[in-house]
């Protein structure tokens, strides 16, 4: 009996520790939290600088778009001008929308020289200056072809500043802000497409008028469209304070700065803008 009582009580304290090791072995360790990766902070100087350069590339691209069909009809009137084709109504109201894109491709000029002045001036961006730096010059390459009426070939500089503009984009650190590849900071505005009725075609057979230019021996003389590099020197308005050069594959534009923010510019050595 006494046996048999101690063999019982050896069984369940056997039976107990195996109970006890099975529930050792399938007792799981509680869950560790996953760590986080922490954000890397941004400088606040980046970050708008960031967003500005995603305006501008989408203020170019949406620009350049848009002159292209402008910019052949522009021209085209300027052919047909020349040829003694087009009616006075026509040819101020082409003229004028000239003077429109101009002052379109200023603006947008303006901004893209701000935009340059910041990565340059200000620390946090200057080790991005070399991606975007240029966009000034090719802005103003882009407006002086324009005023020399190559309306076509000013779209070139204007392609190479959104190449500038989104290499830029891709090195600053951090987000472009929500919805601002959509919301410009500043757009520039251009006229609507020359339609043909804008263009209308005078007599065929009637003699085309040429513009009349003054003499190079009138030394005293205002510039006149028209004139040479070597007469604009004999006028009046002599040689210039500065001047800046560019050049294409359809010519070279030439400007020449004067005090009181006279400008005469020059494609292949003829004058074909006067601002005074």
């Amino acid at each position: 009996m006494r046996a048999a009582r101690s063999l019982t009580v050896l069984l369940i304290v056997l039976l107990s520790f195996a109970f006890t090791a099975s529930a050792q072995r399938t007792k799981r360790p509680a869950p560790r939290a996953t760590p986080r990766p922490t954000p890397v902070a941004v400088n606040p100087v980046v970050s708008v600088a960031k967003t500005q350069v995603s305006n501008q590339l989408y203020n170019v691209n949406v620009f350049v778009d848009k002159m292209g069909p402008i910019a052949v009809d522009l021209e085209n009137a300027d052919k047909a001008a020349a040829a003694g084709k087009l009616k006075k109504e026509a040819l101020d109201k082409n003229n004028a929308n000239k003077q429109k894109v101009i002052a379109a491709i200023r603006v947008l000029r303006d901004a893209l020289v701000a935009l340059e002045t910041d990565f340059r001036t200000k620390p946090q961006l200057t080790q991005y200056l070399q991606r975007i730096q240029g966009i000034s010059v090719l802005s103003a390459q882009s407006e002086d072809r324009a005023i020399a009426g190559q309306f076509v070939a000013s779209k070139d500089p204007l392609r190479q500043i959104a190449l500038k503009l989104n290499d830029t984009l891709a090195v600053l650190p951090g987000v472009v802000a929500d919805g601002a590849p959509n919301r410009p900071i500043q757009a520039a505005t251009i006229p609507a497409s020359t339609t043909p009725q804008n263009r209308t075609v005078s007599n065929p057979t009637q003699t085309p008028t040429k513009p009349t230019t003054q003499p190079a021996s009138t030394s005293k003389s205002e510039p006149v469209l028209g004139m040479t590099t070597g007469e604009v020197l004999l006028t009046s308005w002599g040689k210039p304070i500065d001047k800046r050069t560019s050049g294409s594959s359809n010519g070279s534009t030439e400007v020449w700065i004067y005090p009181g923010n006279r400008t005469l510019y020059f494609f292949n050595g003829k004058l074909t803008n006067i601002v005074r």
